[in-house]
């Protein structure tokens, strides 16, 4: 059996090997000579197999599909000139970054190595990428990366200021921002790609997954090595934010949103602003792009529920405070007993807590009229009711049967209308 016949084909004529593995080292000193071969050659047959699809399926994109894969022998000829056509503009003709896209794709294994796991990476765990070709031609997260790879290698041979002109095409036409001196592993996913910034000294390892809106960044007031170090296997959700030289473990995952400001052990998850850990990863967070754990809601009912302003709990937000429920004052001065006069009425609301301007002067005139009523009752010679309060003959008319006073209604907390 040749070892053309071993190969497994999981996926419409792609090696197993090409895939995205833990356990396998796609430039791994032992796979090396067949993966930068054999492995690359069937890759490119894949594409242009896909390509020619959509050639027949589609034939107002077939000039397009030609000129950018079908024209071309190689897949690095491809790649360089999607990447030129993409990033030239009238003073960087795509004739000039041909060459020196082909130049280091063809020359640098390490180049165009990791070009090749980039590529099965997003083909692997991008739901919304249907084919090889589809990731070559149209995912700019991928071809941000591409490009950066190739700027990365012009700044260690000290071309630093053509370095720098690709990170300003790289930021103006794909909206990533990521310096040329970070280094950055095999394997790695850029989903969506859109407001990923990734400073100078960051580190990003293999098998890696970003998503959106992700920064690495500084923390404005260091020098020198500044930015995050993110080892294998990270996955970093959309909009969060990791400032400062702090680790990432191996296997971590960060939530949507988060801040994180300290360092992440290996295989735990953190969320929140700023981050706390939840709970340990099992398997690898990168390859299985799970950004959703029960652990996040089991952590909010630890923390007691959904908080609002300031940090306080909503549920002990709503709880009345000092006479007040739902924003209306309660009427909280005492009524003095009948026969006591006016010193003892001036006493029980001096003892009463404070309240506004408004539901003061409206509880000191329920209190005169209950007064006024207690008076009436005790010159007619019989008792006023217990408490104080005038019957129904004393006027106040709030405390008819049937009526119930306004103070005296307790809102309920609305009931959510669904749970998660």
């Amino acid at each position: 059996m040749s070892p053309e016949d071993s190969i497994d084909w999981t996926r419409a004529g792609v090696p197993a090997y090409l895939q995205s593995n833990v356990d396998f080292n796609i430039c791994g000193e032992e796979s090396q000579a067949l993966t930068l071969g054999r492995a690359g050659e069937m890759m490119w047959k894949q594409i242009r197999t896909e390509a020619q699809a959509d050639a027949n399926s589609e034939p107002l994109l077939s000039s397009f599909l030609y000129a950018s894969i079908l024209a071309h022998d190689t897949f690095e000829q491809a790649l360089a000139f999607v990447l030129a056509n993409r990033l030239a503009n009238s003073t960087m003709l795509s004739t000039q970054l041909f060459e020196i896209f082909h130049n280091f794709l063809s020359k640098e294994p390490d180049v165009r190595c990791a070009a090749l796991s980039d590529l099965a990476a997003c083909r692997e765990r991008d739901p919304a990428c249907s084919s090889y070709s589809h990731a070559l031609l149209y995912f700019k997260g991928y071809h941000a990366i591409q490009t950066q790879r190739i700027a990365h290698a012009l700044w260690n041979r000290k071309q630093k200021v053509m370095a720098l002109a690709l990170q300003s095409r790289i930021s103006e036409v794909f909206a990533v921002d990521i310096h040329p001196a970070a280094r950055i592993g095999k394997g790695v996913l850029l989903d969506h790609g859109t407001g990923v910034v990734i400073g100078e000294t960051a580190v990003i390892g293999n098998n890696v997954s970003i998503l959106q809106n992700v920064t690495l960044g500084g923390t404005g007031k260091e020098i020198g090595d500044r930015h995050p170090k993110v080892g294998d296997n990270v996955l970093i959700g959309a909009c969060a934010t990791v400032l400062g030289n702090i680790p990432i473990g191996e296997g971590a995952q960060i939530a949507a949103g988060s801040l994180v400001l300290k360092p992440v052990p290996p295989h735990t998850m953190v969320a929140g602003s700023p981050a706390k850990e939840v709970g340990p990863v099992v398997g690898n967070p990168a390859l299985s792009m799970m950004h959703w754990s029960q652990r996040l809601l089991n952590a909010e009912s630890m923390d007691g529920g959904c908080v609002g302003m300031n940090g306080v709990p909503l549920a002990a937000a709503a709880a009345p405070v000092n006479g007040l429920a739902n924003g209306v004052a309660k009427p909280a001065a005492k009524v003095a007993p009948a026969g006591k006069g006016a010193a003892a009425a001036a006493a029980a609301s001096a003892a009463a807590p404070p309240a506004s301007a408004a539901a003061s002067v409206q509880a000191a005139k329920k209190a005169a009229t209950k007064l006024g009523g207690a008076a009436k009752a005790a010159a007619a010679g019989s008792p006023a009711p217990q408490g104080g309060k005038a019957g129904p003959a004393s006027g106040d008319v709030s405390q008819k049967p049937g009526r119930v006073a306004r103070s005296e209604v307790i809102r309920k907390k609305p009931t959510p209308e669904y749970e998660i």
